[in-house]
C-alpha cells in the first residue's frame, strides 16, 4: 500500500471517530452540531450557532461520563467569568470560579 492511500485510509479513520464522538456528544447534550470553526475537523465545533467546544473537551466529556449539561454549564460561567479562566478538565474535577483567588 503506497503512503499516500496510508495517509488517506488514516484521515477517514481520524474522521470517522470524530464523527461518533460528535454525534455521542449531540445525543447527550440534546445540541446540533453546525460545523468545524475554519473546516478543521477535530478542533473547535460550533452547535445550535452559539455553542463552541474544542473536541478534546467533547472526548473528555463522553470519555470521563460528566453530568448531562455540565459542560454547558462551564461555557456559561466561563462567559460570566471573563476575568478568569477555567479549563473543563478542572471543571469537571469540581475546580471553580469562588475557589480563585486574585494575586
Amino acid at each position: 500500500m503506497s503512503k499516500t492511500l496510508k495517509l488517506n485510509k488514516l484521515k477517514e479513520q481520524y474522521e470517522f471517530v470524530v464523527s461518533e464522538y460528535v454525534q455521542k456528544f449531540c445525543n447527550k447534550q440534546e445540541v446540533s452540531f453546525e460545523f468545524w470553526v475554519a473546516d478543521q475537523i477535530g478542533g473547535i465545533a460550533c452547535f445550535g450557532d452559539i455553542l463552541y467546544f474544542n473536541f478534546m473537551d467533547i472526548v473528555w466529556d463522553i470519555n470521563s461520563k460528566q453530568p448531562k449539561n455540565q459542560i454547558i454549564d462551564w461555557i456559561y460561567e466561563s462567559v460570566d467569568n471573563p476575568e478568569k479562566s477555567i479549563n473543563y478538565f478542572s471543571y469537571s474535577k469540581g475546580l471553580r470560579w469562588s475557589d480563585l483567588t486574585e494575586r
